[in-house]
């Protein structure tokens, strides 16, 4: 009797692991080298050290790859180290240095060192902070998909993909191990596990979609249904990227113009700048900006306990022409969305699908985009958290968006760049 032949999925594994791994390693060496390039680029200033460097070349390389790393969901706790500094402070006065350094991170949504900077010493306590700097996990994407349309070329398959994303995610592993430190007696977990963890399924589903773009193709083929919804779902991608690069843009030129902010300041903006945008996009839209500080972050003593910053608040502070500034911007990036789902949607119902698929995604980026952090002691705590009102992002996203959705195609029209094709919606009635 002849043995059994290896299973399917076996059969499908050895394939993977006598494959090219050479050109698997090439393809991942894009988003690696751009991890390391960024927290590079980030360490090189001192924060305000001055002449007595507490925080190395090395430190700040470590602690900016902390920061990076939580694009993937990799996290950023400050704990003390073993059993704690000499006299028995777990974060003792060495860490003054902190109130500086951290003030620059602070632009950028971490108020790190500035809290540390205030404990005082005897302090037996942890800082979270929560933050995804979408940057990062946008430019990763974009390096992964260039890799993988290098491998495309050269033949490979699901196989290939599977082998990159393996390497990516041996790749954030190790740097998530690397960007541990140890400083002044306290040091900092980015949680690699977790950040390799999401690495991996970003890394399968955009490799596995470059490489088999061409089968997925054929299977679409046979299915208007699906392919309807991979359509409107590129419509939205697309709108969201648009969106996002004016929001962003927006966002840094106030930013950039605003009193007190170096080059430092700005450098640490960077890697955020998608949650700047997002920011401002549901501002210009109506939604409120919420901030809840309690305890030890509350530093003023005022108690801002579910606080939120809408359009009224900009006409209070900035004055009239901020308002009207901020509803251009709504209108310019409702119209922007329902345009670009008018041209590239064969009918009215593939248009409300983008419509609709763009809410979500506004939506899902929203509730990632905020910042949040926490300080425990013993028997104290403090919290902080900054982010949009997803309730109202909803309501106003649904009615920005649909009424952009219904009078972008009249607007096609008028302007004579309507497809071609009849288009499944009832022409304007004349005067």
């Amino acid at each position: 009797m002849a043995p059994a032949g290896p299973s399917p999925l076996g059969a499908f594994f050895g394939r993977v692991f006598r494959g090219d791994w050479a050109g698997s390693v090439k393809a991942a060496a894009w988003p690696s080298g751009l991890i390391v390039a960024l927290a590079v680029a980030l360490s090189i200033p001192t924060y305000g050290q001055g002449d007595d460097i507490v925080v190395g070349w090395s430190d700040r390389l470590r602690l900016a790859l902390a920061m990076l790393l939580q694009a993937f969901g990799g996290g950023f706790e400050v704990r003390p180290a073993g059993s704690g500094g000499p006299n028995g402070s777990g974060y003792g006065s060495d860490y003054d240095y902190g109130s500086d350094y951290g003030s620059d991170y602070g632009s950028g949504g971490s108020d790190f060192g500035s809290d540390f900077g205030s404990l005082d010493p005897g302090t037996q306590g942890s800082y979270t902070l929560s933050l995804v700097p979408l940057t990062v996990t946008v430019l990763w994407i974009g390096a992964l998909i260039l890799g993988a349309r290098a491998a495309r070329r050269q033949g490979g398959g699901l196989e290939a993909a599977v082998r990159i994303s393996l390497v990516s995610t041996a790749a954030v592993l190790l740097l998530g191990l690397f960007a541990q430190p140890e400083v002044a007696d306290v040091e900092v977990s980015s949680a690699p596990v977790l950040a390799a963890l999401g690495a991996l399924v970003m890394a399968l589903l955009v490799t596995g979609g470059v490489l088999q773009r061409d089968a997925a193709a054929q299977w679409l083929a046979g299915r208007p249904g699906a392919q309807t919804l991979v359509r409107a779902a590129g419509s939205a991608v697309r709108a969201m990227g648009a969106v996002l690069l004016l929001c962003s843009l927006i966002g840094f030129v106030l930013y950039a113009t605003a009193d007190d902010v170096d080059g430092q300041a700005l450098l640490i903006a960077l890697p955020v700048l998608p949650n700047i945008g997002l920011h401002v996009l549901g501002l210009s839209w109506g939604a409120h900006i919420e901030y809840d500080i309690q305890g030890w972050l509350d530093f003023s003593g005022s108690g801002l306990r579910d606080r939120g910053f809408g359009l009224s608040g900009l006409e209070d502070e900035f004055g009239g022409w901020a308002l009207t500034g901020a509803l251009a911007t709504g209108v310019v990036c409702a119209l922007m969305v329902g345009l670009l789902a008018a041209r590239r949607s064969a009918g009215r119902g593939e248009q409300a699908t983008a419509g609709g698929l763009f809410l979500l995604l506004f939506l899902l980026l929203a509730g990632l985009g905020g910042v949040s952090s926490g300080l425990t002691d013993r028997d104290d705590r403090g919290t902080a958290e900054f982010a949009l009102n997803l309730p109202e992002v909803l309501l106003f996203g649904l009615l920005w968006v649909g009424a952009a959705v219904l009078v972008a195609p009249y607007l096609l029209r008028l302007t004579g760049r309507a497809k071609a094709a009849p288009p499944a919606y009832p022409a304007p009635p004349g005067p």
